[in-house]
């Protein structure tokens, strides 16, 4: 049973500047709420404990967006607001710092001492997953079930087009069946023509308490940061790491054009305002 999760929330956001020279990235807003709550409440939908922030310099914000603001005037707050606020407001995290942004792995290794010796959940802040259909299982959960049944090292992956995954870590392995392969090694970036299978690893993982090992001893990458996937391609040379192909819709909150495709599909669903924004948005389009 996984009852940790580990957030990787540390990044410096340098593709949103000026805005990230001092709010950090998870809080960027998914219409008026911060994408770190909707990865928080993921791991709640997990029936996880014990959420683990990893922040960087200008944690601070994001530290004092979960505590309770004593400014605000609660009694002339509408019952919606209210309501939106008491998750911040209620929520119990523990946050330690990462104080060289140096990698994922690195990021990790902060936690290690909260983490003790449980099995833990890794959540990629910038990474946001949305369920395709209601009753769709939340992509954490769809590998933590499959960590239950395999008790190995489980790598949150998904299929996409050539272009994209010459923009990530194309995942090389054996098949096992249509959604679960055994990780050979991860090739970053890779040139277009030179992709066969277009799967890659994703901001999810679920590890078992000796990835500390591997964290410890990973050699830096060609940019000098030292990443939580070549531990893991290095585990799986001794014991089986699997990636599933789990389903639910990605976005990279990294990436503006991504972030921006997020807002627009969520404005769409709002409960409230959706339907306006979207014949606003048919009207637009029409013209």
């Amino acid at each position: 049973m996984i009852n940790y999760a580990v957030i990787l929330a540390a990044g410096l956001g340098t593709r949103f500047l000026p805005y990230t020279k001092a709010v950090p990235k998870p809080m960027l807003p998914i219409i008026d709420t911060p994408t770190l709550e909707y990865i928080i409440k993921e791991a709640l939908e997990c029936k996880i404990q014990h959420i683990i922030v990893v922040v960087g310099h200008n944690g601070d914000v994001i530290k004092k967006h979960f505590r309770k603001n004593e400014h605000l005037n609660y009694q002339k707050l509408s019952q919606n607001i209210i309501e939106k606020i008491a998750f911040s407001d209620n929520i119990h995290l523990e946050f330690v710092t990462q104080l060289i942004l140096d990698g994922t792995a690195s990021a990790i290794l902060s936690a290690k001492d909260i983490v003790g010796s449980h099995n833990f959940l890794v959540m990629n802040a910038d990474e946001l997953f949305i369920k395709n259909h209601p009753y769709d299982k939340c992509a954490s959960k769809q590998l933590i079930d499959l960590f239950d049944i395999t008790n190995s090292n489980i790598i949150g992956a998904q299929r996409v087009s050539k272009e994209d995954a010459s923009k990530l870590g194309v995942i090389v392995g054996k098949a096992l069946d249509e959604k679960t392969m055994k990780l050979e090694k991860i090739i970053e970036k890779p040139n277009v023509i030179d992709i066969k299978d277009p799967i890659v690893n994703l901001g999810r993982y679920v590890v078992k308490n000796n990835i500390f090992k591997y964290l410890e001893n990973v050699k830096p990458n060609k940019s000098g940061e030292y990443a939580l996937t070549d531990a893991l391609v290095d585990c799986a040379k001794y014991e089986a790491v699997l990636c599933y192909d789990f389903i639910g819709k990605r976005y990279d909150i990294g990436d503006k054009e991504s972030f921006m495709k997020a807002n627009f599909d969520m404005s769409l669903n709002d409960p409230i305002y959706g339907e306006n924004f979207r014949q606003y948005a048919e009207t637009i389009l029409n013209k």
